[in-house]
């Protein structure tokens, strides 16, 4: 049996590399908070080691620590990037638009949902070790009265194992991440692909956030029709899904400097890590 990958990549490194130096493309200007929340100095980071947290996909299979989840299903997302990235970048580049058959624009939807539930910076305040106690006190105190001793004892072990607590929180975090409800599906659905691009020296970052959920006023849920949904892919284009039912808005729109310094500003201030091509950028935005 193969060994077990620890360290996760949050952000795919594919994606990593649309952002890279020029002159440098192994690494990447990169700012990561401390834990008291401000930004630590900038550094120049080898890609493979960015956006990484350990064993942050690990779940428990047959009561052992399994990789499952990182090695199968974000592998999974992380080759069809592989595929959709390059592609898009060269249409771009011959001066034609992007477009979608239906197929491909179900799975590019369901991708960019990943995306946005596959960071930490999804649902902040949740603690794995809070969850997996939780859980296992529910368990002891509504077991049923027939419940075995040995059973019990199991619960109150693991009561005592802060450890083996935080792996079953961990578990029902990641496999909750990986379904969608219908209600998801079906606002997802409603959402059509766009495209921004940057024709000015104004540049889109990279953070641990991937996908922003902009709610132009109103919640950033899936149920509110105005919420965008944007994911930069490089730093001049940016993949868009929006609720379109009359097709009023291009397939591709000139995004405004102010607009890209919004959308920075608001991963600065939402996400764990950012990342850039360029030193200047990222020296402007966190005023280092």
């Amino acid at each position: 049996m193969g060994k077990r990958a620890k360290n996760h990549h949050i952000v795919p490194e594919v994606l990593q590399r649309q952002f890279a130096i020029a002159d440098d493309p192994k690494r990447i200007w990169r700012a990561k908070r401390h834990m008291n929340g401000n930004y630590r100095k900038l550094e120049r980071k080898l890609i493979n080691k960015s956006f990484v947290i350990r064993d942050y996909y690990t779940i428990l299979e047959n009561d052992e620590r399994s990789d499952r989840v990182e090695r199968d299903y974000y592998g999974m997302i992380d080759n069809f990037l592989g595929q959709w990235l390059p592609e898009v970048i060269g249409i771009f580049q011959e001066g034609k638009i992007p477009s979608f058959n239906p197929k491909n624009l179900d799975d590019t939807r369901k991708v960019v949902m990943a995306m946005l539930k596959r960071t930490p910076d999804f649902i902040k305040d949740l603690d794995d070790f809070a969850v997996g106690r939780d859980l296992v006190e529910t368990c002891l105190r509504e077991a049923p009265e027939d419940t075995s001793a040995s059973q019990r004892e199991i619960w109150e072990a693991e009561l005592a194992d802060e450890q083996r607590l935080r792996d079953i929180g961990r578990h029902i975090r990641v496999a909750a991440s990986l379904k969608n409800s219908q209600r998801i599906e079906e606002a997802l659905a409603e959402r059509s692909p766009r495209w921004a691009i940057s024709e000015t020296k104004h540049s889109y970052v990279l953070s641990s956030m991937m996908a922003y959920r902009i709610g132009n006023g109103g919640p950033n849920g899936l149920s509110n029709p105005e919420m965008e949904i944007w994911m930069p892919i490089t730093p001049k284009i940016a993949f868009v899904l929006v609720r379109d039912p009359d097709n009023t808005i291009p397939m591709i729109v000139k995004d405004e400097p102010e607009h890209i310094r919004q959308i920075n500003e608001y991963a600065m201030n939402n996400c764990f890590e950012l990342a850039s091509h360029s030193e200047l950028l990222l020296k402007s935005l966190l005023r280092q």
